[in-house]
């Protein structure tokens, strides 16, 4: 697995004044000065931190869960969180203090996440944390998006169409905000129409982004779907449907197996010969081969062995 790079800096008054910022091929720079003001304990990254790089790596980052311990923030729980955030193979900088301190918000104050982001963008990566969503998101709303730090809803489902969002500011005033919410990924698409039944190969997809109204109804990685067979023909330009694909078959028809028969602590064998095909885990018809008439159910172990339930 490819591993992420931290620069480490030491030091507690180390200059933010960075030349320049990284092209998003080149990597990510994160900035935490030596003080940050939060109105809580538990905060996101955004709220503390600018982040210098591409708008995929912003929203991947800016989410990420941190809190105080004592008043203050330690660098290594800020490395941990970027390590956990999934972004492999990327250079990631991070420049603070090994502490940082801690204090409470004050009214008016904005936080440096509403200065290095526009409020769209904001929303944006939040709404993404609270769906754990990877693909992405737009949301449209009427009106000025509050100030201070969202309070509900504490979760959102993955196509939600519209939700009503709720802010408290620094001195406990609350007040809403309705969006709408418009969730896109990119899913597997058929390069090619493929017959029913027939193994998918990773040249038989590509990919296209596509609004989403339900998760995990489109394959989205190619080892959810090579391998596998469609129980109906798949036409080029379709989405596949997960619903759609069987596992491939291991046990082939006509292929010789070991019958296995369990009963309490005994366990008997019979050679078999395979009258359908199957996946493991799947229920076949099986001939013993000393008894053309005995025709027994099984499930599939393996390729070379199947196993008869006994009730």
């Amino acid at each position: 697995m490819l591993r992420l790079f931290f620069i480490a800096l030491l030091g507690a008054g180390l200059p933010l004044g960075f030349p320049g910022e990284l092209r998003a091929e080149r990597g990510i720079r994160v900035e935490v000065p030596s003080v940050v003001h939060v109105d809580a304990t538990a905060f996101m990254l955004g709220d503390i931190a600018r982040i210098y790089g591409s708008d995929s790596a912003r929203e991947a980052l800016s989410p990420l869960l941190l809190s105080s311990e004592g008043g203050f923030l330690a660098r290594e729980s800020v490395v941990r969180a970027i390590e956990a955030s999934g972004l492999d193979g990327v250079r990631v900088e991070v420049r603070m203090p090994q502490r940082v301190r801690v204090l409470p918000a004050e009214a008016g104050e904005t936080s440096s996440h509403e200065a290095g982001l526009s409020p769209d963008e904001n929303l944006s990566s939040v709404i993404k944390s609270l769906a754990a969503w990877d693909g992405v998101v737009e949301v449209a709303h009427s009106g000025t998006v509050p100030q201070g730090r969202l309070v509900s809803p504490a979760s959102l489902v993955p196509g939600t169409p519209a939700a009503t969002l709720r802010f408290r500011d620094a001195g406990g005033r609350e007040r809403s905000l309705g969006v709408r919410l418009t969730w896109t990924q990119n899913v597997l698409v058929m390069a090619r129409s493929v017959p029913r039944d027939r193994p998918l190969a990773a040249a038989d997809l590509t990919t296209r982004s596509m609004r989403i109204a339900r998760p995990g109804v489109y394959a989205t990685q190619a080892s959810e779907v090579v391998g596998r067979s469609s129980r109906k023909p798949l036409q080029q330009g379709t989405p596949v449907l997960l619903e759609l694909l069987s596992e491939p078959a291991v046990a082939k028809r006509g292929g010789a197996v070991l019958i296995v028969v369990r009963q309490g602590g005994l366990t008997a064998t019979a050679k078999g010969v395979l009258l359908d095909d199957g996946a493991v885990g799947a229920v076949v018809r099986v001939r013993r081969s000393d008894n053309k008439k005995v025709v027994l159910r099984a499930r599939v172990l393996d390729g070379d062995t199947v196993e008869v339930d006994v009730p």
